[in-house]
């Protein structure tokens, strides 16, 4: 029994030393993608602009957003960043500076929506709104699906939507 049970500790180990190394491996070669549980006021080094995101949603909700940057995936200057933050129901407007040439998705979710609740998000640049979607829950949710207002930028500094 002893040599079974060895076999079993040792295959266990071999598995858990497998996923550390694919998790610090991503640390050290710039695979592993960033998160941060706020919405930033400066992504990486900005430098395109500043961006004002909106957001009003009539419940307790999750608000994030995505930065990526628009060159190939195994080019060493690619950079990915997930944001997000949970907010209270009611309006919120993020000023956020952003580098050029980056595109991502924004969007606010509601955590418990019920029939009449709202999401809105929109992306200002400039002083002109330049994406923007809203929602508002006419029957209850189904299991399985989310309530949410999302928008897709192919640039933040510009504005430029992406496709829905």
């Amino acid at each position: 029994m002893g040599g079974f049970l060895k076999r079993v500790v040792l295959g266990i180990l071999g598995v858990a030393l497998t996923l550390g190394f694919w998790t610090v491996k991503g640390w050290f070669t710039g695979e592993a993608g960033a998160t941060s549980a706020h919405i930033p006021e400066k992504v990486w080094d900005g430098g395109g602009g500043t961006v004002f995101i909106e957001v009003e949603t009539t419940d307790t909700a999750r608000v994030s957003a995505t930065f990526e940057s628009n060159v190939p995936m195994d080019d060493e200057e690619h950079e990915y960043l997930e944001t997000w933050e949970r907010i209270e129901p009611g309006e919120r407007t993020y000023k956020i500076e952003v580098p050029a040439n980056v595109s991502g998705t924004a969007e606010v979710c509601a955590d418990v929506p019920k029939v009449g609740s709202r999401a809105r998000i929109a992306l200002q640049v400039d002083g002109s709104t330049m994406a923007e979607d809203s929602a508002t829950l006419t029957e209850p949710l189904k299991p399985g699906y989310a309530f949410c207002a999302q928008i897709q930028l192919v640039d933040y500094a510009t504005g430029a939507p992406g496709e829905d």
